[in-house]
C-alpha cells in the first residue's frame, strides 16, 4: 500500500471579503481543500472567482476574513517564508540587473551579498539565462523575463511554489517550452520545490501539468470540483481521456 505524503497546507472554511467604495464584496465563500507534499495543483475558474486570492492567502500576504489556513499543522498567521510567488506580469524591477532582481528576495531575508550573488547566479543558470546576469529587464523577451521571475522565486528555495497565470502573457511556443521546464524543475530533486500551486484560466494547461485541478465557481468563488488527473506524463492533448477531462472541467465552470 502506497504511503500518503505528509500534509502541507489546509484551507478550512475560508471566506474572504474585501471592503470597496461600494461596500463589502465576498470573493471566496467557505473554501475547503488541502495539499500534500509533492503535489502539483492547478486552480481554474472564471474571472473574478478568487483564484489569485487563494494564492495570496497561502502565501500569508493576506489573512482570511473567516476560517483559517494551516501550514504544516500550524495556523498561518504571517508571511509564509516557505513559499514564493511567480507573477503573470513578471514583476521585475526595471532599474535592477537580472542578477539583482533574482537576489532581491534573498536580500530581504538578510542573506549576505556574496552568498546571495552565488545563489542567484546558480538559479539564473538553472533557468537557462547564464550570461545575462548584467542585462536589464528591458533587454529581454517576455519568455526570458518570466525565466527571471522563476529564478527569483527558486532562489529563496521555497517548499511551495505559487504561480499566478505565469504563461498567459507569453506566445504559444514559449509557453510550451516553459511548461516543460516547470515540470522538470518540479520533478528534479536538486530543487527544494516539491509542491506547486498554479492559477490558470486555461483548462488544457491545468490538465497537462497538474495532479489535481481545483475548479472554482463564479463569485463568490466556491469549490465546484476537486479532480484528480490520473493520466501518464507526458500528456497527449488528443487522448480521448484528456479531452473527456477538458469537457468535465468546462461543464463544472459553465
Amino acid at each position: 500500500m502506497k504511503t500518503q505524503a505528509p500534509l502541507l497546507f489546509r484551507l478550512e472554511h475560508v471566506t474572504q471579503r474585501f471592503t470597496l467604495p461600494q461596500g463589502d464584496v465576498t470573493v471566496l465563500n467557505d473554501i475547503n481543500f488541502e495539499a500534500r507534499e509533492g503535489e502539483f495543483i492547478a486552480i481554474v475558474g472564471p474571472s473574478g472567482a478568487g483564484k489569485s486570492t487563494i494564492l495570496r492567502l497561502i502565501s500569508g500576504l493576506i489573512m482570511p476574513s473567516d476560517g483559517r489556513i494551516l501550514y504544516k499543522g500550524r495556523p498561518l498567521e504571517e508571511i509564509n517564508l516557505e513559499s514564493a510567488m511567480v507573477f503573470q506580469n513578471f514583476g521585475l524591477l526595471p532599474w535592477l540587473t537580472i542578477l539583482q532582481n533574482v537576489e532581491i528576495g534573498l536580500e530581504a531575508r538578510g542573506v549576505d551579498r556574496a552568498s546571495r550573488q552565488k545563489k542567484a547566479a546558480f538559479y539564473i543558470d538553472k533557468v537557462g539565462l547564464s550570461g545575462y546576469e548584467e542585462a536589464y529587464p528591458r533587454e529581454l523577451s517576455g519568455g526570458m523575463k518570466q525565466r527571471v521571475g522563476l529564478a527569483r522565486a527558486l532562489a529563496v528555495e521555497p517548499e511551495i511554489l505559487l504561480m499566478d497565470e505565469p504563461f498567459s502573457a507569453l506566445d504559444a511556443l514559449t509557453s510550451i517550452n516553459l511548461r516543460d521546464e516547470l515540470l522538470d524543475i518540479w520533478s528534479d530533486r536538486e530543487f527544494p520545490v516539491n509542491t506547486v500551486v498554479m492559477v490558470t484560466h486555461m483548462i488544457e494547461e491545468a490538465i497537462e501539468l497538474a495532479d489535481r485541478v481545483i475548479v472554482l465557481s463564479s463569485r463568490p468563488g466556491q469549490i465546484a470540483g476537486d479532480l484528480s488527473i490520473d493520466l501518464p506524463r507526458p500528456r497527449n492533448k488528443r487522448d480521448p481521456a484528456f479531452m473527456e477531462m477538458v469537457d468535465k472541467i468546462f461543464s463544472l465552470i459553465a
